[in-house]
């Protein structure tokens, strides 16, 4: 629509709700949009007609990078997709198989500390640089034991950056689907190299562990990839069927770029969006590094039982999403009623969380960065029960990664944190201006430099 301007949309649309109501419709030239925007209607879409919304609108691009629609976060809903989200939920992404690996991701976090105090202190760095290899490289820790080296690392970074600016790339294929054959914009061709390349990536990590295996090499912390072999191979707690017979399966693989590449940009970009309203909320930053230096102490480093004393952080990570998440997109898999209003199979509803987030009727000062507003409450959780606060959508489709998700911004934002005073170059202002992607970008990269905080460098 030429009156939308795709860097505002969250903004857009939420003047267009306090124009025409909590439910209206955009007719794009190839797909209905219906927008709501209060818990009422929310909970109409996530809860009451959940079998109805249980598809997740998809692209071209996506499609292609997820094993042909194959991995949970885009395989329509139906016996496979729930078999797979219960190995995730179940057996791979339990509290209990994350405890078993948490040491992984601290050993992993902590080298990527030792490396912004060697190369990065008294310079002006990128946050989301600097949270984003933290995020990646813990996950990978925790997924399979950070094995492959630096390089393999750093080039599944680069992958994992350049899958997100390829899924977050408009393609004139998917607002046209009779022009897919020409792929006028060579989105389809990019991303099949960049398949490719991921998959050849998971596919070694898969055959140098089923190599170690048979040479009866363990490793000495078990590690996700090694738990999935596990329920892959009939000894997990799940019974799997065909589902991930094969360790070559696009099932099987698709389950671990579910892990890998799940959110590690959504989290790099929340980091430093915090970082971001802290500095320009001096208390607050105050009060959590007071409560970091009162919990984990100037003399040691961040520690994972650490988190669930960390309560003035976790309030600060849950004010962090609902100022900067945009929506939560479902497909109407049949005709439906919303609000009273008929919705046809097809349609695609979109749940403006930004607005909800931001309503007065809802929260007191909603404009306002307060984490106060989460401490001691019960309702407002992550999980989406409540439905004025709704950071990672609700229901069948709510994302299966969200705990591990979760508990590494918090870990990686702690850690960040804990470690070093970050502060603007000098002659230079913080920026608030943002653009729309689901989450809400910063216009501009937030560069700050950062110094040590640690009274022993030898912790570094």
């Amino acid at each position: 629509m030429p009156f939308l301007r795709p860097n505002h949309l969250h903004r857009q649309f939420t003047a267009l709700a306090q124009a025409h109501g909590p439910i209206y419709k955009i007719q794009t030239p190839s797909k209905l949009l219906v927008v709501v925007s209060s818990p009422a209607l929310a909970r109409e879409v996530l809860r009451a007609n959940e079998s109805t919304f249980s598809v997740r609108p998809t692209s071209i691009a996506v499609k292609i990078l997820g094993y042909g629609g194959m991995e949970v976060g885009t395989l329509p809903w139906g016996p496979d997709w729930a078999g797979l989200r219960k190995i995730l939920v179940r057996d791979v992404l339990s509290n209990r198989a994350l405890d078993t690996c948490r040491a992984l991701r601290e050993r992993a976090v902590a080298a990527g500390i030792r490396e912004i105090r060697a190369d990065s202190v008294g310079k002006p760095t990128r946050v989301f640089d600097a949270a984003f290899k933290l995020v990646v490289d813990s996950t990978l820790a925790m997924l399979w034991g950070g094995g492959g080296g630096a390089d393999f690392a750093a080039e599944y970074r680069e992958a994992t950056r350049e899958v997100s600016q390829l899924m977050g790339r408009p393609n004139v294929s998917d607002a046209f689907p009779l022009l897919a054959m020409f792929d006028l914009q060579g989105v389809q061709r990019e991303a099949a190299e960049l398949a490719a390349r991921m998959d050849g990536m998971i596919s070694s990590v898969i055959e140098r562990r089923l190599g170690d295996l048979a040479g009866k090499k363990g490793t000495a912390s078990k590690d996700l990839l090694q738990i999935l072999l596990e329920v892959q191979g009939g000894g997990g707690d799940l019974s799997t069927g065909s589902l991930i017979a094969s360790t070559s399966s696009v099932h099987f693989k698709g389950l671990i770029l579910d892990i890998a590449g799940g959110g590690t940009n959504t989290t790099a970009m929340l980091i430093e969006w915090a970082i971001t309203e802290l500095l320009n909320n001096e208390e607050v930053m105050i009060k959590v590094v007071q409560e970091l230096d009162r919990i984990v102490g100037p003399k040691s480093l961040m520690d994972d039982h650490h988190l669930k004393e960390l309560s003035y952080l976790n309030a600060v990570v849950k004010e962090t999403c609902r100022l900067h998440l945009a929506m939560v997109a479902r497909v109407a898999g049949q005709p439906c009623t919303i609000g009273g209003y008929s919705i046809p199979k097809g349609a695609t509803v979109l749940i403006n969380t930004w607005a909800i987030h931001r309503d007065p009727q809802l929260w007191a000062d909603p404009l306002q960065f307060r984490p106060e507003r989460f401490l001691n409450e019960v309702e407002n959780g992550p999980r989406g029960n409540n439905f004025q606060f709704l950071p990672f959508g609700s229901g069948r489709r709510v994302c299966p990664g969200q705990p591990l998700a979760v508990n590494t911004l918090k870990y990686v934002l702690a850690t960040l944190l804990h470690s070093f005073d970050w502060k603007l170059p000098a002659g230079t202002e913080l920026e608030l201006e943002d653009k729309f992607g689901i989450v809400i970008k910063k216009m501009n990269p937030l560069v700050l430099v950062p110094t040590p905080r640690l009274l022993n460098l030898e912790l570094y």
